[in-house]
């Protein structure tokens, strides 16, 4: 007895493929959205990558520690509407290794009394100059790491050597290139996602050596230097004044004076 084959079913007109070739096209499209992605956040810089790694860490039900002090965490308790903790004074710390200085502590140098703390190494300059050398940027890159996440109001306070007066006559007290010294770590802490309202550019000329009565000059450029200052303060706690403009037209009218001793009619 012959056995009758069931007749094919004839497929729909138009293009078709194997399934494993669909498939591996999905999987082709996912990985080129993914490294989409990765570009998208190299061309932002790291305080996007940050706050993205931050949004997906929640987006899963991360719930970051109160007191960390990890940037991610930062973002994190940003997203879900948390405040932030005030940064503690003993946090000051630095991988750079001090040099010469005055303090007894190569981490954190306190150079006089007060409620400020010296945060990392200092930032020095080349004579009559404002750019930031190779050393300078990997300090301000440690700093940015440490300070990063903190709403306390940080000083920035730019210094010149008293042997840089004289190359420069027509900056009598050396207050114009202190504040350029001071500007220009601002603007690249900026860069490194650390918030302008919470810093504060200082010129100080050269009235506040670390080293004096010195002529090396490799002890001269301890004075032309930039330090950072961690305060107490919060940026929370300034506030902007809102103020009401004075008419300049007098709209009431004074009514007549009358004598104390006339009754009101």
């Amino acid at each position: 007895m012959a056995v009758q084959k069931k007749p094919k079913t004839p497929e729909p007109p138009g293009e078709s493929a194997p399934m494993w070739i669909v498939s591996f096209a999905d999987l082709v499209t996912l990985m080129m959205s993914f490294f989409v992605v990765l570009y998208a956040l190299k061309q932002g810089g790291e305080q996007q990558q940050m706050e993205a790694t931050a949004a997906i860490k929640v987006a899963f039900g991360y719930d970051p520690a109160e007191e960390s002090n990890d940037p991610i965490d930062y973002y994190a308790r940003q997203i879900l509407g948390r405040r932030q903790p005030p940064m503690s004074k003993n946090a000051g710390r630095s991988d750079l290794e001090a040099r010469g200085v005055d303090g007894h502590n190569a981490d954190v140098e306190t150079i006089r009394s007060g409620k400020d703390i010296t945060t990392g190494g200092k930032i020095t300059f080349a004579p009559g100059e404002a750019n930031l050398d190779d050393n300078g940027k990997l300090t301000i890159r440690k700093i940015a790491d440490l300070v990063r996440g903190h709403n306390n109001v940080i000083m920035i306070k730019g210094h010149i050597s008293a042997d840089e007066l004289s190359l420069r006559p027509d900056d009598a007290n050396g207050m114009n290139l202190s504040e350029r010294r001071a500007n220009v770590v601002l603007e690249e802490l900026v860069k490194l996602g650390i918030k302008r309202s919470i810093m504060r550019p200082v010129a100080c000329g050269p009235f506040e050596p670390v080293k004096t009565g010195v002529y090396d000059p490799q002890d001269l450029r301890f004075n032309r230097r930039v330090e950072i200052f961690t305060t107490d303060q919060t940026d929370s706690e300034y506030f902007p004044t809102n103020t009401v403009p004075v008419s300049t037209t007098d709209n009431h009218t004074e009514s007549p004076a009358s004598s104390p001793n006339e009754p009101n009619r």
